[in-house]
């Protein structure tokens, strides 16, 4: 799928988080990723936590669906709940 994303959000998410979206990849196309849905009015958002072995640390990645489009919303350091659920998911 093709990822694409708005590229004033890009640099605010720069500014943010210290990721450009144009890393997004790197998370949705992660064979060990865990993906988490969030139904929001209007839109299903999903979440994908997965460990960038290029950079050395696991990420999450905030994203919707459209068409065969991906629109990353937010990539950033996933948190300590999410670096937990995520190695719990790995275990099983």
């Amino acid at each position: 799928m093709k990822i694409e994303f708005d590229p004033d959000k890009d640099v605010a998410n720069l500014v943010k988080h210290g990721l450009s979206l144009a890393d997004a990849g790197r998370v949705y196309h992660a064979p060990n990723k865990v993906t988490l849905r969030s139904p929001r009015t209007g839109e299903d958002r999903a979440l994908d936590i997965a460990l960038v072995e290029t950079m050395g640390v696991v990420l999450a990645l905030v994203y919707v669906e459209r068409n065969d489009v991906v629109r990353a919303i937010s990539l950033r350091r996933a948190s300590r709940q999410e670096r937990r659920l995520y190695e719990d998911a790995k275990q099983d």
